[in-house]
């Protein structure tokens, strides 16, 4: 007696929250559960695929094509990249205007921002970009190769942060880094990253370190305490998630302002 009564109660709730997010569903079902489905079934990773087709379909040695065709395959099939190109905009603009010698990424992913970051360095100019998985790290370094950049342009880092940061001074002997993009992991991970490049002296006054998808509920407390932290000048980029336009996204930009990386 009781399943018809329910019945009439959650039909119209899930053809209504079917309709209203019916996009999200698509996108989920394409971008999430097939690719897991495949990287089941075949062995190869997302991102491996990902450099495949890009492999296939991009001009060699430009940067624009690589980071074009990476964007066409996120698009039609599985995203690869937390990044895309509206944040894409931002994060060259940023780099662009800070003119780093030392750039640090971590998490490089399938290697588009590293592409983004790397391409606009001047001949001096290096980016160690941080990946803790050593397949896709292996994947990633192909793909900006592949985009043309050198290694004496980028040196890809295979470990977690909390391994590497610790060591980035005495391998690659690195004093600072001039900018920092966080691009691994959540809010808490975030700000315990920030901690450790400032406890080990890798930042310096006017260090710039841009932080990615600071708008989920997890980032939070990362915003809460760098907005309130004397040690750091902020603002925020506003900005859509990457191939979501309907998806509210945001990056924030902070600029150290100590005369080191030792608090008082």
């Amino acid at each position: 007696m009781w399943l018809p009564v329910l019945a009439a109660v959650l039909v119209p709730v899930c053809t209504a929250l079917a309709n209203r997010y019916h996009h999200r569903l698509i996108r989920f079902y394409r971008h999430r559960f097939l690719g897991w489905l495949r990287t089941c079934l075949t062995g190869i990773s997302p991102e491996e695929r990902a450099f495949r087709y890009v492999l296939t379909n991009s001009t060699h040695g430009k940067p624009e094509s690589v980071l074009n065709t990476l964007d066409e395959w996120c698009g039609k099939y599985e995203c690869v990249t937390s990044t895309g190109p509206e944040k894409g905009q931002i994060l060259e603009s940023v780099v662009q205007r800070t003119c780093p010698v030392r750039a640090l990424e971590l998490g490089t992913n399938c290697g588009y921002s590293a592409i983004c970051i790397a391409r606009h360095l001047k001949p001096e100019a290096k980016l160690y970009t941080l990946e803790q998985d050593p397949k896709t790290a292996e994947v990633a370094e192909e793909m900006i190769l592949v985009a043309g950049l050198k290694h004496s342009q980028f040196q890809v880092v295979t470990g977690s942060p909390a391994e590497v940061i610790p060591r980035l001074k005495t391998s690659p002997r690195v004093e600072t880094f001039d900018f920092v993009f966080l691009n691994q992991g959540q809010g808490a991970d975030y700000l315990r990253n920030l901690c450790l490049l400032e406890k080990e002296g890798l930042l310096s006054k006017g260090s710039v370190i841009l932080a990615n998808n600071v708008t989920h509920s997890e980032a939070a407390g990362f915003l809460s305490s760098v907005r309130s932290d004397p040690h750091y000048r902020t603002t925020f980029h506003p900005c859509t998630a990457p191939y979501e336009k309907d998806v509210a996204d945001g990056m924030e930009e902070l600029v150290f302002l100590k005369d080191n990386g030792e608090r008082n």
